[in-house]
């Protein structure tokens, strides 16, 4: 398995899960659906979305588990430019202090995970 692959894969899994622990979130749900279109039409699109809007600018606040950075950052990317990655860093201001202690843990074992997976890929293309 490619290392995009095991990106995208990673990312409609990450995706699902939080669609489970929050079905209430329909932004969620919609943007699961739409990173699995993509997966299929266009994996790279992806990885170039999470690059662009989550890794470069938040990396470092997730390697720090930086909750308070990351809600900043979500408030003021969603008001200038929506896409389909972006509900899933809201949902450190509207339900992360609902959520249990483990599934915090595991939202960052994810986000980590995939920025770790999109270092490699970006670094596969050099």
């Amino acid at each position: 398995m490619s290392m995009l692959s095991a990106f995208s894969n990673q990312i409609v899994k990450f995706f699902e899960e939080l669609s489970e622990v929050i079905p209430e979130e329909k932004d969620i749900k919609m943007a699961t659906e739409a990173i699995k279109g993509a997966k299929k039409i266009n994996p790279r699109l992806i990885l170039d979305l999470f690059y662009e809007h989550i890794y470069i600018d938040l990396n470092d606040a997730i390697t720090a588990r930086d909750q308070p950075f990351i809600v900043e950052y979500g408030k003021k990317k969603i008001a200038t430019q929506f896409n389909e990655i972006m509900p899933a860093i809201t949902l450190f201001d509207r339900h992360w202090p609902t959520l249990s202690v483990s599934t915090q843990d595991a939202i960052w074992k994810y986000l980590k995970v995939l920025c770790v997976l999109c270092e490699k890929v970006k670094a596969e293309k050099k």
